[in-house]
């Protein structure tokens, strides 16, 4: 099993959060309902 770089990000616009697999770049799945999704981690800004 291959460990992915999965991650989740608030949509601004909608309030809901967005589940992004950042090895491929994709994403693969957003809330309907409110909160976060559970056991997955909040990605972070950048410092460049």
């Amino acid at each position: 099993m291959v460990k992915r770089d999965i991650v989740q990000v608030k949509n601004p616009k909608s309030g809901h959060y967005v589940k992004i697999d950042r090895s491929i770049g994709k994403i693969l799945d957003h809330k309907k309902s409110e909160g976060p999704y559970k056991n997955v981690p909040i990605a972070r800004k950048r410092n460049r």
